[in-house]
């Protein structure tokens, strides 16, 4: 008898275990998300409003995620050589300053992020928002919006998924339920 309770406290034990990990797992939420077909085209991206260091492992997580698609990503520097990335972040970003950026770097989409915490409570997680943004005409073909207490690199892989995802879905142009669909947990 002692030997199946004993199992019995084994089998419990995993359980309880196998629970806490997956919980673990979705202590953020990726919401907000959108995006149009034209985002699968775009070859030659930049990313812009993050630090080198969280630029480097959003370009991994986006590659990653989009592998079967030949991407090549544009050095910040050379977009600073065009106009300065104040100008680019304060949301300055006119026909005339992506026309440059299109035709100079060959950039089709911009992937504008802002990394920020979601207020100023102590304890509070930490956001990602992410928008691409066509070069030439302005629009925005794909936005995320993630929110979560773990790292970066969780933000950065939850985004880009979560854009891969609703892409395969049938993203923008597919018909709207009538309730909004719950946040993807992440």
């Amino acid at each position: 008898m002692r030997t199946r309770g004993g199992s019995m406290a084994i089998v419990s034990a995993v359980v309880l275990w196998l629970g806490l990990t997956l919980l673990a797992g979705c202590e953020g939420k990726t919401r907000a998300v959108f995006s149009k077909p034209e985002l699968l085209t775009y070859e030659r991206l930049a990313v812009i409003g993050l630090d080198p260091e969280r630029e480097q492992i959003f370009m991994a997580a986006y590659i990653r995620t989009f592998v079967s698609r030949p991407i090549t990503f544009v050095e910040r520097s050379r977009l600073a050589e065009i106009i300065g990335e104040q100008d680019l972040l304060a949301g300055r970003l006119d026909e005339k300053t992506r026309a440059k950026i299109k035709r100079i770097l060959g950039v089709e989409a911009l992937i504008m992020c802002e990394y920020y915490k979601a207020d100023d409570r102590p304890g509070s997680p930490m956001k990602l928002r992410v928008r691409i943004v066509d070069s030439e005409t302005g629009a925005i073909v794909g936005s995320a919006l993630t929110e979560t207490y773990s790292t970066f690199t969780r933000h950065a892989e939850a985004a880009a998924q979560a854009l891969r995802s609703d892409l395969l879905n049938g993203g923008y142009r597919r018909g709207y339920p009538s309730e909004p669909a719950p946040p993807v947990s992440r």
